[in-house]
């Protein structure tokens, strides 16, 4: 989690002194990667920054194998894919392998408000040289955004740590970083008609990512706060754990909760619930499509509405 907001930062930082090339959007797969690097790497290219994504095992060395990297960075671990990697213990070893493969002489950069990168890290770093960043502790300087998360600020502290590796000054980056807009879909704000604020968060799918959308709701408290969602694929075992705490957040937060009728939302249910959550505040559609549809009679002017997450056909 994190990675496409790092991305973008670093990108911005970087290109104030050099000609790079960027994986754009939602490519990080070794299939994406290479056709962007067929028709758009060339000898002018100084840094090609690049965002790894993670099923399965061997997934991130795959990908390394083609980009080898000189600086590599871990933004997070966490539930996210657990469906399929079964345990965290083989996410991490997963997501670590971006370290193992990376250069011997690489620079290995964190994220130090991650508990388990901060557990974990001593087993794969292997000597490599290791800088830390953080939006919690320790954050280099005052480097404005225009994001929403508080998590934002440790993508800037992440860019400018590995900006001052490849020497770009602190003055150039602060500039860059600050005009890097909102990524679409990931708290993106839309103002819409009457004074209503869209959150856009619909390509966020990991925990921790929802526990920050739900701090932005909570900034907005002379507002109705509305969050929408299906809930959050691939949890695995950690499903239910995971939606009740989802739910308990929500309660001390939302005005108005709408729920995705699936294998995942009566969970968000149960910790509003628990967490004294009117039920007569909770909304259900049986689909993400009968929801919108009618959220014109639901909203009303000046309300700040979430929507979190988007869930594919092919999950019940």
């Amino acid at each position: 989690y994190g990675k496409t907001t790092v991305k973008e930062m670093v990108a911005a930082a970087l290109q104030t002194k050099f000609n790079i090339l960027v994986t754009p959007e939602n490519i990080n797969t070794p299939l994406g990667i290479a056709r962007l690097i067929r028709r758009s790497l060339t000898s002018e290219t100084k840094v090609f920054v690049v965002e790894m994504g993670e099923y399965y095992r061997g997934d991130i060395a795959e990908i390394c194998a083609l980009t080898p990297p000189d600086v590599a960075v871990v933004t997070g671990i966490n539930e996210a894919h657990l469906e399929r990697l079964k345990t965290l213990e083989n996410t991490t070893a997963t997501v670590f392998e971006v370290v193992e493969q990376a250069k011997p002489a690489a620079t290995v950069v964190l994220n130090a408000d991650d508990v388990n990168i901060q557990s974990h890290y001593k087993k794969y770093i292997e000597g490599k040289p290791v800088a830390w960043y953080s939006y919690k502790n320790n954050f280099q300087g005052k480097f404005p955004t225009k994001f929403l998360g508080r998590y934002a600020l440790g993508g800037a502290d992440a860019a400018v740590q590995i900006g001052r590796l490849f020497g770009v000054s602190d003055e150039a980056m602060k500039q860059a970083i600050a005009n890097v807009p909102p990524i679409a879909h990931r708290l993106q704000p839309i103002q819409g008609a009457g004074g209503v604020l869209i959150i856009d968060d619909s390509y966020n799918g990991n925990p921790e990512g929802v526990s920050a959308a739900i701090q932005v709701l909570a900034e907005y408290k002379d507002r109705r706060k509305i969050f929408l969602t299906p809930g959050l694929v691939e949890m695995g075992a950690r499903t239910a754990a995971v939606h009740k705490k989802i739910g308990a957040e929500l309660a001390a937060v939302a005005d108005l909760v709408i729920l995705i009728k699936n294998s995942a939302t009566p969970f968000i249910a149960d910790g509003l619930s628990a967490g004294g959550f009117a039920k007569e505040k909770i909304i259900w559609f049986n689909t993400a499509q009968a929801a919108h549809g009618t959220l014109k009679t639901i909203v009303k002017p000046n309300d700040v509405i979430l929507f979190q997450n988007d869930w594919g056909d092919n999950y019940v």
